[in-house]
């Protein structure tokens, strides 16, 4: 601690720690950084991401890590990412992480152009260190209440699904098995070769400051059949899956009642480890606001929960999981999946991503939408957009973006009391005075940027119905655009088939009253697909 005034003087940062540090240039201007000043026992391998607008492209390319004696310390390139602002210049996202890892108790600072941006102390711990592992009950009826789920039982979930469906009428639950059968055989059938067991994990992460934060998530491990062979899990491939949005603190993956372990039930039967992160803001973390739709955190957390649940089967069964990484998400997962696709490259070799209905431009996202709620015409993303969702969208947003993009935002500012837009704010946003708003979502869109993807092993595949009305899916024709140009290698890259001309979709669509099924009815031919491929 003595040694942080020297080091802030050294910078030209300020004594005061109250104060941030100055901002390198008017070209670059500083719109998040972490680690934090406030950081006094970070990692010492922390990832240190800044946030940044600037009038040109590659202007902002010359960050450094700095120790006390004003030495560049070496760092990698994690993710390097700019986004065209339409209303001029641009926006951008560069993470490093160190090569070796940082010296305990020691002050270091990250310079852009020169220039200090943070500074920050480390402690003693490394991002992903596992706390703890404990049983957890599976929650998803009619599959029995265990942690221990059986062959049998995994066998037979679309046909328990059904009967819960038909609520105990016999002729109509055999029609629903055979109609489910004939267009999700995969899920009908996956030919179990192994009970599962369902694990809660907690591990060290990263706050919206940079401080070490405990997190959780679900693993779902392959379990030994009575009388069969031990498992081993050595070399045992990953499948990763990125849970969808959640209000309810219920729904966290690692309670063991969040769909997402369907997937994940089935990916352990036939030999994978299954692992859900719950993100900030969920289960361990509920006291803090989530990342909803923040690519750097959601991508971090990620990464540590994965070195988190292979310390465990290191410490538990002395094995080293296979390199082998399969990554899977729908709506909000579908973005934190490929959020975190350059955080999880650094961790194994990527060979299949499958997501359905994310909305990874978020700029446009919420963009066309708001201007039609303004009086607009509607374009390709709001054309099927159910706009009583947009509110609570935009201030789910907006209170993400403050919490971790240092977003301006004051709800008095945006909603009525009933929490409908107030007719100025959505005036301001049609007359491109909301700035601060357009460079957040920038900031974390995901398609048509400048962030590379060299995975040549990974096959890709991106599901959305076309009328989806929460999620436009002018999304994944955008980012399946994007992702075919020329920067990018993937061993494929394809459209997922939603089936629309299916009986079952067309049933859906006309009997279910629910106002989410254009957005959720892909989901059960994307795992079918997903399984077919394990």
């Amino acid at each position: 601690m003595l040694a942080l005034p020297i080091l802030l003087a050294a910078c030209g940062g300020s004594k005061d720690k109250g104060d941030p540090p100055p901002a390198p240039t008017a070209a670059c201007k500083v719109l998040r950084v972490t680690p934090e000043a406030s950081v006094t026992a970070g990692f010492i391998d922390p990832l240190m991401t800044v946030v940044y607008s600037s009038e040109k492209a590659g202007a902002c390319d010359d960050i450094a890590l700095v120790d006390k004696a004003m030495a560049k310390v070496p760092t990698a390139v994690v993710t390097a990412n700019e986004w065209t602002n339409p209303d001029g210049g641009i926006v951008g996202t560069r993470t490093l992480e160190p090569v070796q890892p940082l010296r305990p108790g020691t002050p270091y600072a990250l310079h852009l152009n020169g220039k200090t941006v943070t500074f920050f102390t480390t402690g003693t711990e490394r991002r992903g260190s596992l706390v703890a592992v404990s049983d957890q009950a599976l929650k998803l009826s009619p599959i029995p209440e265990s942690a221990h789920v059986s062959r049998a039982a995994i066998d037979g979930v679309l046909d328990a699904f059904a009967e819960r469906l038909a609520k105990h009428r016999p002729f109509e639950a055999a029609l629903l098995k055979a109609m489910l059968r004939r267009e999700l055989p995969h899920l009908a059938r996956p030919d179990a070769k192994h009970g599962a067991h369902l694990s809660r994990i907690t591990y060290r992460s990263a706050d919206s400051r940079g401080n070490p934060v405990t997190l959780s998530g679900l693993v779902i491990a392959p379990e030994q059949n009575l009388g069969g062979t031990p498992v081993d899990y050595n070399g045992m491939p990953v499948v990763v899956g990125q849970r969808g949005a959640i209000r309810d603190q219920a729904d966290a993956p690692s309670l063991g009642a969040n769909a997402i372990a369907v997937p994940g039930l089935i990916a352990a039967a036939k030999g994978h480890l299954f692992l859900a992160p719950d993100l900030i803001g969920l289960g361990e973390s509920a006291a803090l606001p989530q990342a909803y739709l923040v690519a750097a955190d959601t991508a971090a957390q990620t990464q540590d929960m994965l070195r988190a649940v292979r310390e465990h089967f290191l410490q538990k069964h002395l094995a080293k999981p296979g390199p082998d990484l399969r990554i899977i998400g729908a709506s909000q997962g579908g973005y934190s999946a490929i959020a975190a696709l350059p955080h999880l490259a650094r961790e194994g070799t990527i060979r299949m991503i499958s997501v359905a209905e994310g909305p990874y431009d978020i700029y446009r996202t919420f963009n066309g939408p708001l201007l039609t709620a303004g009086g607009a015409a509607p374009d390709a993303y709001a054309l099927h957009e159910d706009m009583s969702f947009l509110p609570s969208h935009v201030r789910d947003v907006m209170s993400s973006y403050k919490a971790y993009g240092n977003l301006p935002f004051d709800p008095a500012q945006v909603f009525s009391p009933d929490g409908q837009f107030l007719p100025a704010f959505l005036l301001s946003y049609k007359n491109r005075n909301q700035p601060d708003l357009v460079a957040q979502l920038g900031a974390n869109t995901l398609a048509g940027t400048t962030q590379v993807y060299d995975l040549p092993q990974a096959q890709v595949k991106l599901y959305h119905f076309s009328t989806d009305s929460l999620v436009p899916a002018q999304n994944t024709t955008d980012l399946l655009a994007s992702l075919s140009g020329a920067k990018h290698r993937f061993a494929g890259l394809q459209r997922g088939d939603c089936r629309e001309s299916s009986e079952l979709v067309k049933l859906v669509v006309k009997l279910s009253k629910s106002s989410l099924r254009t957005h959720t009815i892909c989901v059960p031919f994307q795992i079918d697909d997903f399984v077919a491929e394990l």
